[in-house]
């Protein structure tokens, strides 16, 4: 229903989003060697961003679903030196309703630069996707707990009231905390 939509005609942008509500708890050690980026984007976040991406496969069979996979990941923009303050955001989380900021939590060292919250804006360099952002993000101790894909759909300036501005279209899968597949219409 959705593949004559799914590319660079239809689709403004793609918001891939795992949030969640805990810190890093016992972690610290682990997480301040780790990190938002290698703890959740270069696996969980990926996989998303693939998942949605994607061509078809020829079959179901894991082979072909890897090759695909491979295929969007080989065509993801390289970010460069200069292009990384303009495409990439870390931060930290900090104390709030009574409880810890990143530097306060047990085994994480006061002086540490570690993310706990990382957007991406990446963009795939194929026919289908060229020009679409895809937003990847994700963060400890957020307002809640979701992971979710949403599509922005382009306007494509057929207003039924003349003069209206709506909300875009969009289709919102949510994997996390519930499953849902939602599509939002002007």
């Amino acid at each position: 229903m959705f593949e004559p939509l799914w590319n660079n005609k239809y689709i403004e942008s793609v918001q891939l989003t795992i949030a969640e509500q805990l810190g890093v708890e016992e972690r610290g050690e682990f997480y301040d060697i780790t990190g938002a980026l290698r703890d959740m984007v270069q696996n969980h976040l990926m996989q998303m961003l693939c998942m949605t991406a994607m061509e078809a496969p020829a079959s179901l069979d894991a082979d072909a679903v890897r090759d695909e996979k491979v295929k969007v990941i080989k065509s993801l923009k390289p970010l460069t030196v200069e292009s990384v303050n303009e495409n990439v955001v870390r931060g930290q989380y900090t104390a709030a309703r009574g409880m810890n900021g990143y530097l306060e939590e047990i085994n994480v060292p006061q002086d540490s630069f570690t993310e706990t919250y990382v957007a991406i804006k990446a963009e795939i360099e194929n026919e289908r996707w060229k020009g679409v952002p895809f937003y990847l993000r994700t963060g400890k101790r957020m307002a809640g707990k979701v992971a979710e894909i949403v599509l922005n759909f382009k306007d494509l300036n057929s207003h039924i009231f003349e003069g209206s501005r709506t909300a875009p279209n969009r289709l919102v899968i949510e994997l996390q905390p519930y499953e849902s597949v939602r599509l939002y219409t002007q």
